[in-house]
């Protein structure tokens, strides 16, 4: 049996290795086109995430899944992909500095006071929470696995036609354009555009009031990010996005001065939900969808692509809060 995977962002590149490794055949299709959210990814995967500091309730289950899959593709291919990361989380308010003291948890590094943040180079009142993250290299994980792919003859540079593929099962995970997908359309999703920049910046910490500032310091750079918008998601960069991140991030000294290397927008495939959207189309069997995973992607594919497979091969139930069926029995 061969399985035609369309689309070879993060989702497709996750799905594709894991199913390779269960012995199956693939063969992904990759149309090339713009604003894909996984070519500006930061890779940010963040235990501790909005203003309530909540640790989403499957984050330790991903973390597992993650720690399990990545190292062996590290392995085989001799780089490092996963990183582990200390980000420091920006207090902006009372409020959240008490949550922090009240949390009891694993990820919870140590607090520094606002006289601490200031010996880091941060202006902070409300001081900072040292917290165990992660960093995916989103970019090298896709090439190594586009290589892979191309080794094995699973690779193919165009868009998908439906006549070339039939009888073959067709998971689609194409990301946002999902809403031009005339099969899937029907479905909940809720695409919004984000944007990244790329500035010179000597200050050696990874931090993030929402807002994040992701440093390089062999490069001596860092990515900043990221926005939201729900409309005009393909008209690219937008000065109005790069003057909001810049403004967040105004606990860093003379942020607004700093060289401006790259400015990057993609566009993330959520839903009104916040959950993806796994399953089979309810009336054409051949067709599936893998898709909708937003801003927590990185956290949650490789937990999900276990669940998608098993149900694929298997027919073991999909979780409930990811099956499109929640939608179709509406």
């Amino acid at each position: 049996m061969e399985i035609v995977i369309v689309g070879h962002g993060l989702a497709g590149a996750i799905l594709a290795q894991n199913f390779i490794k269960k012995g199956v055949s693939v063969c992904v299709l990759e149309g090339n086109k713009p604003h894909a959210a996984s070519k500006v990814s930061a890779g940010l995967i963040n235990p501790l995430i909005g203003p309530k500091l909540n640790i989403p309730d499957d984050f330790a289950d991903c973390m597992e899944e993650n720690l399990a899959f990545f190292p062996e593709i590290e392995k085989a291919s001799g780089e490092t992909f996963l990183e582990p990361i200390e980000l420091f989380r920006v207090f902006t308010s009372l409020v959240q500095q008490k949550k922090w003291e009240s949390l009891s948890s694993p990820y919870q590094v140590s607090y520094l006071s606002d006289g601490e943040s200031k010996a880091l180079g941060v202006d902070c009142p409300f001081g900072l929470g040292k917290t165990s993250a992660w960093i995916l290299n989103t970019e090298k994980f896709l090439e190594y696995s586009r290589f892979v792919l191309r080794s094995k003859g699973f690779y193919i540079e165009k868009p998908f036609e439906p006549e070339d593929w039939t009888g073959k099962p067709v998971i689609f995970c194409e990301g946002f354009r999902v809403t031009q997908n005339p099969w899937f359309q029907f479905l909940p999703f809720a695409p919004a555009q984000g944007e990244v920049l790329t500035i010179q910046s000597s200050l050696k910490y990874n931090l993030s009031n929402g807002t994040w500032h992701l440093c390089n310091p062999l490069s001596g750079t860092a990515k900043i990010g990221s926005s939201w918008k729900h409309e005009r998601l393909e008209d690219g960069p937008d000065e109005d996005a790069k003057s909001q991140i810049i403004h967040k991030l105004g606990f860093i000294p003379n942020i607004q001065n700093q060289k401006i290397m790259k400015h990057s927008c993609g566009v993330r495939s959520g839903t009104r939900d916040r959950h993806p959207i796994l399953g089979r189309h309810p009336e054409h069997p051949n067709y599936y969808i893998f898709n909708g995973f937003g801003s927590r992607g990185c956290t949650t594919l490789v937990k999900s692509a276990h669940e998608f497979i098993r149900f694929f091969l298997d027919d073991i139930p999909l979780p409930l809060s990811k099956n499109l069926m929640r939608f179709a029995q509406k």
